[in-house]
């Protein structure tokens, strides 16, 4: 029963269960600018992907998004890209997969324009699985972006 609850904490991370409460955010911050990801995985379209995701769940909390001179500013850079075996059976000449990961790894800095504070600057990882014979790359690539988003604010809700 104990390790149920001490489980709980990364169950809700892992399932993208996060909000800023009205009073974990600085008074002062009402703006916040999202721009264009760096896109150093050169993968097609990620970068958009991942500005789109981080942009929607600002949005969710009410902050409103603009283009320049923001409260705040959540900006970062694609690293890696990768589509890998994930759950496998069988050796080199008969290999059997059964799901893939899709895994981003992106450089974050969330940083507090008015009070030039960092909020969060790191690196950080999502990864979304998918089984091989029912769906595809993209389906990886859409967990992976909303893991990535979703790990990337609960990181930023610590700087505050």
């Amino acid at each position: 029963m104990r390790s149920i609850f001490l489980a709980l904490p990364f169950l809700l991370v892992s399932c993208g269960i996060y909000s800023f409460s009205g009073s974990s955010i600085p008074a002062h911050m009402k703006t916040i600018e999202v721009p264009l990801w760096e896109n150093g995985a050169l993968v097609q379209g990620v970068a958009e992907d991942v500005t789109d995701a981080i942009t929607s769940r600002v949005q969710k909390e009410k902050l409103k998004i603009v283009p320049r001179e923001g409260d705040a500013t959540i900006s970062g850079a694609i690293t890696q890209y990768s589509n890998k075996a994930y759950d496998y059976s069988g050796d080199r000449g008969n290999l059997n997969v059964k799901t893939y990961a899709v895994d981003i790894t992106c450089k974050v800095l969330f940083k507090d324009n008015v009070s030039a504070k960092e909020l969060y600057n790191g690196t950080v990882t999502g990864k979304g699985i998918y089984n091989f014979d029912t769906e595809n790359e993209e389906i990886g690539r859409k967990r992976a972006v909303d893991d990535l988003a979703d790990k990337i604010m609960m990181n930023s809700l610590q700087g505050w």
